[in-house]
């Protein structure tokens, strides 16, 4: 069972009230990440006023008789995706949760998911259940999450033990000036000298991590194989939401990238129509189990 046939029905009241079936979610996310990417309706990360007519127009063509309106439907379903696209990155920000990127779910022991939806119940209804349109909205979406509200890693600061062990010292010690104030001065600079070579340890650290993940990428052949890809299917112009898809089965299986390029140019297009012809049909499989 995946997300999408789970929750279908939207609780609310009145028209708020739908149930949503899978190819209408499928066709909302293919819209989403097409606009998404469109500098009209987004722009510096955030949507543009009447987005959403957008996508009501684009369910319109895709879906003639499925009647979803912007207000409430579209919102409220956009809404929900965004909540359990957020309930999933706070997961994955926590030691112990990881994504599977085929079976499209979180992983992790039970008990320490149950464990974090007593304080976050956003994340009900996420163990166990297929998520399909993490990587989509991941593209539309990480960067509202990048600005958010995120618990950032803790660091052991070592500084401020030994500043109140001198201060405690000082405390119990005759001044050794005349000046108690000065001596208090001095104590307070020395603490923040090594606060400030701490800090700037730290960040040399950083400075060194992101430089060798960022020469182990240019050197990794498999990266610069699936950028260019990637590319390739952009300059056959198909959708933002098409590419995702092409991203995620050259992911899964490499050789299909080794076989674009082998092709003439002419084929390639719809060599990638037949990929994502299959692919889908293979999430299709999967929902049927």
């Amino acid at each position: 069972m995946d997300i999408s046939e789970g929750s279908i029905a939207v609780r609310g009241r009145g028209e708020n009230k739908r149930k949503w079936i899978p190819v209408e979610d499928d066709e909302l996310i293919k819209a989403l990440v097409d606009v998404s990417l469109d500098p009209r309706w987004r722009s510096d990360g955030s949507f543009k006023n009447g987005y959403t007519s957008v996508l009501e127009a684009r369910l319109a063509e895709k879906l003639p008789d499925s009647r979803i309106s912007a207000t409430p439907h579209i919102d409220s379903r956009l809404r929900y995706f965004k909540t359990k696209y957020s309930a999933l990155e706070q997961m994955l920000n926590k030691s112990g949760f990881t994504w599977d990127p085929t079976k499209k779910m979180i992983q992790c022991e039970k008990q320490q998911y149950e464990t974090h939806c007593k304080n976050n119940p956003d994340a009900k209804g996420l163990y166990g259940v297929s998520f399909p349109y993490y990587d989509e909205l991941s593209m539309v979406y990480s960067k509202d999450m990048a600005t958010g509200e995120e618990t950032p890693r803790r660091y052991v600061d070592s500084t401020s033990s030994s500043s109140k062990k001198r201060k405690k010292e000082w405390k119990g010690m005759k001044t050794s000036s005349s000046d108690p104030l000065l001596d208090v001065f001095n104590e307070v600079s020395g603490d923040l000298k090594v606060a400030t070579m701490s800090i700037g340890k730290m960040a040399q650290a950083m400075d060194r991590e992101a430089s060798n993940q960022e020469k182990a990428r240019d050197e990794d052949p498999q990266q610069k194989l699936r950028e260019k890809a990637i590319n390739e299917v952009w300059r056959l112009e198909f959708t933002g939401s098409e590419v995702i898809k092409a991203a995620g089965v050259f992911v899964r299986m490499p050789d299909q990238m080794g076989m674009l390029f082998a092709l003439p140019e002419p084929l390639r297009r719809e060599y990638i129509v037949d990929m994502l012809r299959d692919e889908a049909a293979r999430r299709e499989r999967e929902r049927s189990k």
